[in-house]
This record gives structure tokens, sequence and C-alpha cells, in this order.
């Protein structure tokens, strides 16, 4: 094998002449993603992941590909915010051809490096686990400190990264909700949790751009998803958001085609914006729909806001974009409250995520 690992050239469009390596680049990202989940719904389609990699304003992003010849047979990239932190996350996808060749380990090695050269200090990554992977004995299962969630000790990625020295923080179940289904219980399980929250709090819901009026309190929430969420054995910096960083995604939402809803509370007797939960789908409204960011402030927990984010979000995104399959949405195993949730509303397992950090030295 002749290797070469070189910066991977982002064009202007699909339809550019030199959109090659970009269409490989995405071609092996779908080909890995859906091999080791045992679904297609985490395939973004080219156009619209492109629009992403030409806005980095807040998040730097720097994608390699490694070549064998002149074929391309990995792909790695980097993203960090551009703000100073300490924290880098690094994906790599290899075909499936092609794994346990080195190309995987030259690549993990090529994006600590510039990581560290960027001055991260933590290398973040993961990898998806299908449901027949975990049917093995306990012995062999490997699980995090927490003792919550598990992955299989002999998956090819498991011993990757821990042979690389990665640590497994957390494992996150991916789960789904049939948006064609029944919304009975759907609707039942949102007038329970109103009227246990009562009146001091007040649901609110709105397909994007973000009201003015919730735009600074909606950044604030989002900004305490890497310290109110449930984390395991990672760390992880807090990414500082405010109104214009909410606009500027927003914007990439809207060139890539892609609708997002949000669906929040406010605390009536502070006016402080305290739950929310984000839908988006992409240009093609007929797949799968993502769940983006799910949170209850801390302070605000045991009024059953979650389950009014959930439901009401459930609800009306139905009405907005009817032709959806189903939402999926990933949970740390620990967050037992909020699978009770999705349990309890429908929600059932697709696969699972381990979640890998490392201390670069």
């Amino acid at each position: 094998m002749t290797l070469r690992i070189e910066p991977l050239h982002v064009p202007a469009s699909v339809d550019a002449p030199d959109a090659g390596d970009w269409l490989a680049y995405v071609d092996i990202v779908h080909e890995v993603l859906e091999f080791d989940s045992g679904t297609d719904w985490f395939s973004t389609p080219a156009d619209e992941w492109l629009v992403g990699m030409h806005n980095t304003r807040y998040v730097a992003r720097e994608a390699f590909v490694a070549r064998d010849g002149t074929r391309i047979v990995g792909i790695g990239k980097l993203e960090y915010e551009r703000e100073a932190g300490s924290d880098s996350n690094i994906d790599i996808a290899i075909r499936v051809d092609a794994r346990g060749t080195g190309v995987d380990d030259a690549l993990l090695a090529h994006l600590e490096r510039i990581a560290q050269e960027r001055g991260r200090r933590r290398s973040s990554t993961f990898a998806f686990v299908r449901p027949e992977e975990m049917a093995t004995a306990e012995a062999a299962l490997l699980r995090p400190t927490s003792g919550f969630g598990a992955v299989p000790r002999d998956a090819y990625m498991t011993d990757f990264f821990l042979r690389h020295g990665y640590a497994l923080g957390q494992v996150e179940r991916v789960s789904a909700f049939d948006l064609q289904g029944s919304y009975e219980q759907t609707e039942r399980m949102l007038d329970a949790a109103l009227a246990k929250a009562g009146p001091d709090y007040e649901p609110v819901w709105w397909q994007t751009p973000t009201p003015d009026e919730y735009a600074d309190g909606y950044a604030a929430a989002i900004t305490r998803m890497n310290t109110d969420v449930p984390s395991g054995d990672l760390t992880w910096d807090e990414e500082p958001w405010d109104g214009d960083r909410v606009r500027y995604r927003e914007g990439i939402k809207q060139q890539a085609g892609q609708i997002m809803a949000v669906t929040g509370v406010i605390h009536r007797p502070t006016g402080e914006f305290v739950a929310f939960s984000e839908l988006v789908i992409g240009r093609d409204r007929s797949r799968v729909t993502e769940t983006y960011g799910t949170l209850v402030l801390q302070e605000h927990r045991g009024h059953r806001l979650g389950t009014i984010v959930k439901c009401l979000g459930l609800l009306r995104w139905h009405e907005l974009v009817p032709d959806s399959p189903v939402v999926q949405t990933f949970n740390a195993e620990e967050n037992r409250f909020m699978l009770d949730v999705n349990e309890a509303v429908g929600f059932r397992p697709v696969c699972w995520s381990g979640e890998w950090q490392k201390e670069l030295t």
C-alpha cells in the first residue's frame, strides 16, 4: 500500500468539476455509518453537508483524505470551537475493505497531531454499535465506569480506540419514534405534564427563524448543553452561544434547504428560557427527522418540562412535516429520566454509540 494523507479539497458545489474528492469523502462516510449502525438514517446528502463545510465562523473544520494510489480509502475530520478551549472532535471513516490495513492508524495519528498543533488537549470521537452486536455475554461487553450501557469488546472500533489510548466515557442509545403511528399516548402525556408544571411554565413552539424575544434566552440555554446533560466520564468545555450564533446556524440550515423547529418552555415568574428540544429535517421531507439538543435546565427539573418539550414538539412536527417516517434521538444510557419519557411516548432502540475520549500529550 502506498498511502498519502492530504487535505480535502472542498468544492464550491457538488456539481463543480473539482467535486470528485468531496463526493468520495461523503460516500465513505455513508458506507461506514450504515455498516456500523445497521441503518442509513445518518446519511446526509452531499450538497447539504457541503453548506456546513463552507460556514465555519464558530466551529473550525479540517478534513483529510487517505489515498492508496489514486483510490480514496479513508477520510478524517477535525472539529473544534474557534474560541480558546481544550476540546477537539475527531471523525475517521475507513472503507470496510480497507480496515485493519494501517489506514485507520495513520489517519488517527495525523488528526491527533493537527489537534495538538491547534492547541487542543482532548480528543473525542464515537462509533456506532448494531443491536445484534450487543447480544453477547456480559464478559464480552465493555462498560464505562458509570456502569450504564456497553459496547462489545471484540468490535473492530472498540479494539481500535483502546489500542490508541482512548477510554470509553459514555454509551448513548439511539432511539426512534414512529411519526406515522398513533399520537394518543403523546397527547395524554402532554396533558398530564402541563397540569403538573402548572401556570408558572409556558410552552412555546416555532419554526425557525427564532422570534427575537426568545433568541437570547434560547442561546443561553444551548450554552448549558455541555454542562447540564449527563456526560459520564467525558469532559467538555462550555460552548458559548448568543443570539448571533443562533441566527448564524439558522442561516446555514436555510441555505441547505433544511427545516428546523424548536419547542421551548418559559418560566413566567422570571421570563427565563428553561427547556427546549430541537427537530431538523433535510431538503427531502420524506427522510428521517433528527433530534438536535433536548435540555431542561437543572434548577427547573422535576416539573415534567422534558415531557412537555418532547411531546409538544412531536405533535407540532407531524403537522409541519407529515411525510417524515420517524424521529431519531440520542440519549445517554445513564439519563434515565429522559429515557423514561422517550420509552413512554413510544421511542424504541435502533442502535448504540460508544463515546470515546483521550487526553492528548
